[in-house]
């Protein structure tokens, strides 16, 4: 593999790879045949010349995300909260690496995939074109007049402070549980919009700053920030997850926290080289 990654545009032949690791014409082929079969290399049938094949990217995501585990961790340890990183792959959010326990044993799961549809990604979605949060909102069919309105006035928020908020409740756990039953792709079909718009009507969206400062104390799941790329698109996202009840301060103090850890690897997204 490190030879082919050497040159990935060249395709090269078993002569030449056999010659080039000192090894055996049937070990070789042996070993082509199996990375073949896992797509790890590509045998070009006119040539019979091997190299690097799709199978790759899926081997270096993992890696690519565990980069950041460091400040996942930190952040977990400072909160004393579990601290997850989610990243958008098309039309989903997907979880792809996490650190820290919440002290009350629930926990968002690697490899949750959440479609990206109202409410969720509210994070991706508020700084995006109007024509995007449209085509976001009406994911889940017609909104209500309330809806529309409440959704309007979060994104506005979330755009100026740099994070949503996602409220602990009955109903959150049981879109959560259904998300995680259904599994698929987790982009936007029948089932996962009804889930979706079901939730939507059913709870309040978001924290807003009035809210937080009026109320004593508020049940959280989770505290979001954005991820920038390059281009300032939105193409992954940091969380801490207390998953209790939490005074207004803490709140405030729990979003600082995610907020300076999306920032220090915002850097690293829009920089990978760095």
């Amino acid at each position: 593999m490190a030879l082919l990654g050497s040159q990935p545009t060249r395709a090269l032949s078993l002569a030449e790879i056999t010659r080039e690791l000192a090894i055996s014409r049937a070990t070789g082929h042996a070993i082509l045949t199996t990375l073949a079969a896992h797509h790890w290399v590509v045998r070009d049938i006119a040539t019979a010349a091997y190299s690097w094949g799709p199978g790759v990217a899926t081997l270096a995501k993992p890696a690519g995300d565990r980069v950041f585990h460091g400040i996942l961790q930190q952040l977990a340890e400072s909160t004393a909260a579990q601290a997850f990183l989610a990243r958008r792959e098309g039309n989903a959010i997907v979880v792809v690496d996490s650190a820290g326990e919440s002290a009350s044993g629930m926990r968002i799961h690697r490899g949750l995939r959440m479609p990206l549809v109202a409410p969720f990604g509210r994070d991706y979605i508020a700084g995006s074109p109007l024509t995007a949060q449209r085509a976001w909102l009406e994911g889940i069919g017609k909104p209500s007049t309330a809806l529309h309105r409440r959704i309007t006035t979060v994104l506005s928020e979330i755009r100026d402070r740099g994070y949503t908020v996602e409220r602990l409740s009955r109903e959150y756990l049981q879109v959560y549980t259904a998300l995680r039953a259904l599994r698929g792709d987790g982009g936007p079909d029948a089932i996962t919009a009804r889930l979706a718009q079901a939730f939507a009507d059913l709870t309040v969206i978001d924290v807003l700053d009035a809210e937080l400062i009026e109320d004593g104390t508020h049940s959280i799941a989770t505290i979001s920030a954005p991820i920038f790329d390059e281009d300032g698109v939105v193409a992954m996202s940091i969380s801490a997850a207390p998953f209790t009840d939490l005074s207004a301060a803490e709140v405030l103090r729990l979003s600082e926290q995610v907020c300076s850890a999306a920032r220090r690897i915002d850097p690293q997204i829009a920089s990978p080289t760095n």
